[in-house]
């Protein structure tokens, strides 16, 4: 079999996907020495952007101005409607919900892309899509087993509210940055999220980003470049070589590769529940990096 630009795209959205994984065992890491959600999202965002930008002018420094001020305006709103609203939109609701009704919440979201693809850009998934998207769904159930409790009725609106608009980010991504490069497109994506972020949480304490980054600088930096910069980029190249609905399904390597990382880095137990579950995802992944 010949390997295509389409098998490519399958391979970057799965890379991506184990990447987005370890936000998780880094989000642990943090709370544990007092930073919040806020400050933790926007310094992830705002130092991933600066790293990124450090790499393209050390590389193709005129990939950044081949953008025009369309391209450049939709990325960096992609960052701040799309990454940023969905990201405080899940940690809002995990204030109110457990962690396992939250996460299942979130991965709602490739049904939302292959609805939402299906009605305005006619994107048809296939009896093995299908297949697919059930399987990954019956399977998420079952990785994420566990204790699901409701403090107020408002923060399943906030879960469901981070399904959608991290779908409606990758439907528009597909829309408006398939033609774009991706390192450039990621840099200013990042650089909308990191700053509206930036200013939300940081505007009250200009000197706690400082701080937090002086006493965590591994921490810190190694989240941002593994977790956005190397995650956001791998997902929006491959977004560019196969169908919306695909990547929904095929980055669903997240969860699973949250709960092995949890397992191995934070010493957590896995149920059977939850391995089966982790087995019909990948199955689901299968099925859909086989289809035509």
């Amino acid at each position: 079999m010949t390997f295509s630009k389409r098998h490519l795209g399958f391979i970057q959205i799965f890379l991506s996907g184990i990447c987005f994984g370890f936000l998780g065992f880094y989000g642990k890491m943090a709370y544990k020495q007092k930073i919040t959600p806020g400050e933790l999202l926007a310094l992830r965002y705002f130092i991933s952007a600066l790293i990124t930008g450090f790499l393209i002018l050390s590389t193709k420094p005129k990939s950044l101005i081949k953008l025009s001020l369309k391209e450049i305006l939709a990325s960096l709103l992609l960052g701040i409607l799309g990454y940023a609203l969905f990201s405080s939109l899940f940690f809002l609701a995990l204030t109110g919900l457990s962690a396992s009704l939250t996460v299942l919440l979130l991965y709602t979201y490739p049904v939302l892309v292959t609805l939402f693809s299906k009605f305005f850009f006619n994107e048809l998934i296939g009896k093995k899509g299908i297949l697919a998207l059930i399987l990954v769904s019956i399977g998420l159930i079952g990785l994420v087993w566990g204790e699901w409790s409701v403090s107020d009725p408002k923060f399943l609106f906030y879960g469901f509210g981070s399904a959608f608009f991290y779908a409606l980010y990758i439907l528009l991504s597909r829309k408006h940055l398939s033609h774009i490069e991706a390192l450039p497109s990621s840099f200013y994506v990042q650089l909308g999220a990191g700053i509206i972020l930036f200013v939300i949480n940081f505007r009250k304490n200009l000197s706690r980003p400082f701080e937090i980054i002086s006493q965590h600088p591994f921490m810190i930096i190694s989240m941002s470049i593994l977790c956005s910069l190397m995650a956001m980029t791998l997902f929006l190249a491959g977004l560019q070589k196969i169908k919306s609905q695909e990547a929904s399904i095929l980055s669903m390597t997240e969860p699973i590769s949250g709960v092995i990382i949890a397992v191995i880095l934070l010493g957590e137990k896995v149920q059977t529940v939850q391995i089966l579950g982790g087995i019909l995802i990948l199955i689901g992944i299968l099925l859909t990096s086989l289809k035509t």
